[in-house]
């Protein structure tokens, strides 16, 4: 090793570690007499070596780097042969074999033993979420946590419901986050985490402001001949109508009934940062179409059924997108238009004048109403207005009051599926399952003659 000149070499482990004056280097894992085994041989007038090294199993893969990065870069370096055993790991080691010169393989260990030795130290923490942050933080098809560990380096698990302890030892509207990974990483994830936290309470400021700012309807009366306009031309689940997915069925959504035809069948409002953005279109809409020249540019000299309109709600003199279900005309009371409000669900005979062309532009938003049906009950037992009078008060309908959706199933409708959901109002001190109430208070009758469970998490 005399004369043996060490220089610097970076190796990208684990994001990059700088391996410099590796001279007298030591790693307490490592011995000579127990961990390092040497053999030697001579072949061309050249001694080689042949060194097998044990390394901590939970830095393996760091060391080893992404497809080998990190070992390739020693062995171009060092002009040795190292492989790892595929032998079954022994007392949490995995054995290292490094082929090549005296010198060179002195050197490659050296460099191992200073890639395991650099590794920090892994530890394990959790933190407390709000419950309802946890969608923000996980995002669509897990791709917000995906992104936030990629770029903290950190592992981060959300305790499952089947995980959460019993007895409870911290808040019920809260979810338990386990980090794992070294100090810094950890750090960068909590803030990170928090931050999430931040947006999520932010837009919930926004929808409780823009909820305060819509205007209460009445529940709409609808034939079926009304119901089967409302789905045409523009039908559940097509690009420019928000839509429950089939994922949507493996865990509650937070939503707003905005319409209500019955006990069974209604429509809902999925609340997030749509919420604040349907409110900021219907104050553009109402600032615009409340000019009489603007009015008079965008009269409707002949009105369509199925065409998109701008149509005013009577009720509070607002302006909001809908679509024409019947043009009629009364004698003595001039044109009238049948409205379906597509991102309410409800519908309203309006005068001729009161609706007009839809600029292209305010067709940005997707329509939010959604239709369902109330899922485990027989639909045939719920039409009465006692019904649909108890629904209405129990899902806060039109109050702009969330409630907890999820999808349990779908009803074919025509050409087309609607949505199945179980309701359940978290507002109070004890959840109330929708459906359930509706039984006890001897008003529905379930489908299947069994109750559902009403956990929300």
């Amino acid at each position: 090793m005399a004369g043996t000149r060490i220089t610097s070499l970076l190796i990208p482990v684990g994001g990059a570690v700088l391996l410099s004056g590796l001279a007298g280097a030591a790693y307490y894992y490592f011995n000579k007499e127990d961990e390092v085994e040497t053999n030697t041989s001579k072949s061309s007038g050249q001694r080689c070596v042949s060194t097998r090294v044990r390394v901590p199993v939970d830095v393996v893969g760091l060391v080893i780097g992404r497809q080998g990065s990190n070992i390739k870069l020693i062995q171009d370096r060092t002009n040795t042969k190292i492989d790892f055993s595929d032998e079954a790991e022994v007392d949490g080691h995995r054995s290292c074999s490094i082929h090549g010169s005296e010198d060179s393989v002195c050197l490659a260990q050296q460099l191992i033993l200073k890639a395991v030795k650099d590794q920090p130290v892994m530890e394990t923490k959790e933190m407390l979420v709000p419950q309802v942050a946890v969608g923000r933080i996980i995002g669509r098809g897990g791709n917000a946590i995906r992104q936030l560990s990629h770029s903290t380096g950190a592992k981060i698990i959300v305790e499952r419901e089947e995980d959460r302890p019993i007895p409870l030892n911290y808040p019920e509207d809260m979810k338990k986050i386990v980090l794992k990974g070294s100090i810094e990483q950890i750090e960068a994830a909590k803030l990170q985490l928090l931050q999430k936290v931040a947006e999520e309470e932010t837009m919930r400021q926004q929808i409780s402001a823009s909820a305060a700012n819509m205007s209460l309807r009445a529940r709409t009366r609808q034939t079926n001949q009304e119901t089967e306009a409302n789905q045409s031309p523009v039908s559940i689940g097509s690009p420019n109508h928000e839509s429950l997915s089939p994922g949507s069925s493996e865990r509650f959504l937070e939503a707003f009934v905005s319409a209500v035809e019955s006990a069974a069948h209604f429509w809902i409002q999925l609340v997030g940062p749509q919420s604040v953005e349907l409110d900021k279109l219907v104050t553009e809409m109402t600032e615009y179409y409340s000019n009489e020249e603007t009015r008079e540019l965008h009269s409707l000299d002949k009105v369509k059924e199925g065409s998109m309109v701008a149509a005013k709600f009577l009720d509070d003199n607002s302006w909001y997108r809908g679509r024409v279900c019947e043009c009629l005309e009364e004698e003595g009371k001039g044109r009238q238009v049948n409205v379906y409000y597509v991102d309410f669900g409800d519908t309203e005979i309006v005068k001729g004048d009161s609706v007009c062309e839809l600029r292209t532009d305010f067709l940005r938003l997707s329509f939010q109403a959604m239709e369902c049906f109330l899922a485990n009950i027989i639909p045939e037992s719920a039409k009465g207005d006692k019904a649909a009078d108890a629904f209405e008060e129990l899902t806060y309908a039109a109050q702009w009051r969330p409630v907890m959706v999820k999808v349990v199933g779908y009803r074919q409708e025509g050409e087309g599926t609607i949505p199945c959901v179980q309701i359940v109002d978290t507002n109070g001190p004890e959840d109330v399952e929708v459906a359930e109430e509706l039984v006890k208070r001897g008003l529905a009758e379930y489908a299947n003659g069994t109750s559902i469970s009403t956990s929300t998490s």
